[in-house]
């Protein structure tokens, strides 16, 4: 069995990283995996093609592919046309699935990934929670799995950074990620650190952050090479995303040995369920008080030793080769 992972977007994309993850993860438990790549979005003149394949995996949200969300459904089923053109079966792991806070975006979304679902012969999303929402909408696959994305548990002595105490946010600046109700929520004498750049179109988030905390200062894109002393230097890392359908940052922090504080909710109570001990629950209006609590123990915010988050790289390749092998069952 031969397995195409087809991955469209900038190498600097959590999806895209994810996906590239995915391809490794195959590999390592003895699959066959091939990556296809193309950065720009694909229309009628430029679509990767995959020859010699059985699965082709593609890797789907809808910032990747397109805006408005319905072109970006529209470049997908170019995209599939032309491999399923090949004679594979398509699999497809929807990421960021549609959810109520998207506000004006909601129906337009959640049309596109009805649409998107309804292309493949099997749809993956990275959490039990994902599933709910799907089906939240009326978004019921005929083949749909779960497989939540994989993380490597971090293991590294508590670091001791010199200077002020802060607060730190992963990952791109963009409305409801929480950047700026964490900033202003900041214990007196505390820092803030947004790890990052602002999504495209939201610079302004910079100027709000600065309007509430004085101190807020914003990294612009970390390379992976400056990443874990980033992440080592921050007293206390938060994820006050709300809206969350599983989070790639939350991953990233805890492969580098922390323990972020994460805001209750569907899936961080199933991240916590599953991996004990790697994320600490807070709810929404306690934030300032999470916060103070970590700030007086920082060696809550380190994973202690022992602790396995899950799944492991070869627990996702595994699952990822049974879905394969089921995909072409079903076909026949």
């Amino acid at each position: 069995m031969r397995v195409a992972q087809v991955i469209v977007g900038p190498d600097q994309h959590g999806v895209v990283q994810f996906a590239h993850r995915i391809h490794d993860a195959v590999v390592g438990v003895g699959g066959s995996s091939v990556l296809v790549r193309q950065v720009d979005r694909p229309d009628d003149a430029s679509t990767p093609r995959v020859t010699g394949a059985d699965v082709a995996h593609l890797h789907v949200t809808d910032r990747l592919f397109g805006s408005p969300a319905d072109r970006a459904a529209d470049a997908v089923a170019t995209l599939v046309d032309a491999v399923r053109a090949d004679g594979v079966r398509i699999v497809v792991t929807l990421h960021d699935v549609p959810q109520p806070s998207d506000g004006r975006a909601f129906a337009v979304r959640t049309a596109a990934y009805r649409r998107i679902a309804d292309l493949a012969d099997v749809v993956v999303v990275s959490s039990e929670h994902e599933r709910l929402l799907l089906a939240d909408v009326g978004i019921e696959p005929a083949v749909l799995e779960v497989i939540p994305l994989p993380v490597e548990t971090g293991h590294v002595t508590e670091v001791d950074s010199p200077g002020a105490a802060t607060v730190g946010v992963l990952g791109f600046l963009y409305p409801g990620k929480g950047h700026v109700e964490v900033a202003a929520a900041l214990p007196p004498g505390t820092d803030f650190v947004a790890l990052g750049r602002p999504s495209p179109g939201h610079e302004d988030l910079v100027d709000d952050l600065r309007a509430v905390s004085a101190t807020a200062r914003v990294t612009g894109y970390i390379e992976d090479d400056d990443l874990p002393a980033a992440l080592h230097a921050v007293t206390v890392p938060v994820a006050h995303h709300r809206h969350l359908s599983a989070s790639g940052s939350i991953v990233t922090w805890i492969e580098h040995g922390r323990r972020p504080l994460v805001v209750t909710g569907r899936y961080t109570r199933e991240l916590d369920a599953r991996s004990p001990g790697v994320v600490t629950l807070y709810e929404e209006d306690d934030l300032a008080g999470a916060m103070r609590r970590a700030l007086a123990d920082p060696a809550s915010t380190w994973i202690a030793s022992g602790v396995i988050a899950h799944p492991t790289a070869d627990e996702v390749g595994r699952a990822h080769l049974d879905l394969y092998r089921a995909s072409l069952r079903v076909s026949t």
